[in-house]
């Protein structure tokens, strides 16, 4: 009874991870679209980022990752503030940005977490057999 549990929940969290992956990117892609219009003509320059990360955060797979620099920097500042010296972006500016920033980082929160709860959950079902 308890190993079907156990595989039950295993498979349901992973089905979560897919899910949750599906609705990140695409709001990611969109996140991506806004930014370019107005974060990247006053934050994407070698002030900001180096000469090889200019180069490499416009093509396709890796852009997403400058999407989630930007996130991290909206969303929480302080962790930011070496490559940024001053804040991006203030809540009050710009509400609907910071609102789909915040959404996005937790998506992204929820989903290691949900990661880390499959492997943990994936190495007892495994070990306990």
């Amino acid at each position: 009874m308890f190993e079907s549990y156990i595989l039950i929940s295993t498979v349901l969290f992973i089905g979560m991870g897919i899910a949750l992956f599906a609705a990140l990117f695409p709001l990611l892609l969109i996140l991506h679209f806004i930014y370019k219009k107005k974060l990247d003509p006053l934050y994407f320059n070698e002030a900001h980022f180096s000469t090889y990360e200019l180069s490499i955060f416009n093509s396709f797979p890796l852009l997403l990752i400058k999407v989630i620099t930007y996130i991290r920097a909206i969303v929480l500042p302080g962790t930011m503030q070496n490559r940024f010296k001053n804040n991006i972006l203030k809540p009050k500016e710009n509400p609907v940005i910071y609102a789909l920033s915040l959404i996005s980082f937790l998506i992204i929160a929820y989903c290691g977490l949900v990661l880390i709860n499959t492997v943990i959950m994936g190495i007892f079902f495994y070990t306990n057999q």
